[in-house]
């Protein structure tokens, strides 16, 4: 079974915040370093967008959608732990916008 990376909540028409699921958490381990995209940045469906080294595995990891990036979670450059977290507020990567 496929792992999936991240959730996904809507947070305004067209714009949808992403996260890594608990699933990626356990395949991944303890997250190292996460390197962020920037504002701007386009997203295409099944494309790298997000860099993250982990205990088990270093991934770049696929657009689950495409959009463009609107905001990014800077604290994660400082904390990358954050993303083994299991709450959205703290565990979020990026919101893209849709439209």
């Amino acid at each position: 079974m496929a792992t999936t990376y991240f959730w996904q909540d809507e947070l305004a028409a067209g714009q949808v915040r992403l996260g890594l699921t608990e699933d990626a958490q356990e395949t991944l381990g303890k997250i190292k370093f996460v390197d962020l995209p920037q504002v701007g940045t386009s997203l295409t469906v099944g494309k790298p967008f997000l860099s993250v080294e982990a205990e088990k595995a270093v991934l770049d990891l696929e657009a689950p959608l495409a959009g463009t990036v609107v905001d990014v979670h800077q604290e994660l450059g400082d904390k990358p732990a954050l993303l083994d977290e299991t709450d959205h507020n703290h565990n979020w990567v990026v919101t893209v916008s849709t439209k």
